[in-house]
C-alpha cells in the first residue's frame, strides 16, 4: 500500500485586513503581573513558562484581549486591565469555539 503524500509550502500571497495590536499594551501588562506576584504564570492553568524552560522560557506569556477586537467596530482606547496573560494552550482554547470562553470558564473546565 503506497503511502498518502500531501502537498505543502507553496508560496501564495494573500491580502488580508488585520486590527492593529499595541505590543506596549501586553508589556506593560506582563511588567504589573511580574510587580505584583514575582513571576508570570498563566491566569487559566497556572503554567510558568521559565519555571518549565529556564531562561528561555523567561517572560513569555500571550495578552489575551477581554473584549476582542473582532468585535470592535472602531479603534478603541484599550487598558491594561482588559489584558489576561495566557499560555499558548489556554490561549488556543479560548479562541476555539464562538461564543468564545471566558478565562473564568476556561479556568472552571480545568478543575474538573
Amino acid at each position: 500500500m503506497e503511502e498518502e503524500t500531501f502537498p505543502e509550502g507553496k508560496t501564495v500571497y494573500r491580502l488580508h485586513k488585520t486590527k492593529e495590536r499595541n505590543a506596549r499594551l501586553i508589556d506593560k501588562r506582563k511588567k504589573q503581573a511580574i510587580e505584583r506576584d514575582g513571576s508570570l504564570k498563566c491566569e487559566a492553568c497556572g503554567f510558568d513558562f521559565e519555571e518549565t524552560y529556564g531562561s528561555v522560557g523567561k517572560n513569555y506569556l500571550e495578552g489575551h484581549h477581554i473584549i476582542p477586537l473582532s468585535e470592535t467596530k472602531e479603534p478603541y482606547e484599550a487598558k491594561i486591565e482588559d489584558i489576561v496573560l495566557v499560555c499558548s494552550n489556554c490561549h488556543r482554547m479560548l479562541h476555539r469555539k464562538r461564543p468564545w470562553l471566558t478565562v473564568d470558564q476556561l479556568h472552571n473546565l480545568l478543575k474538573k
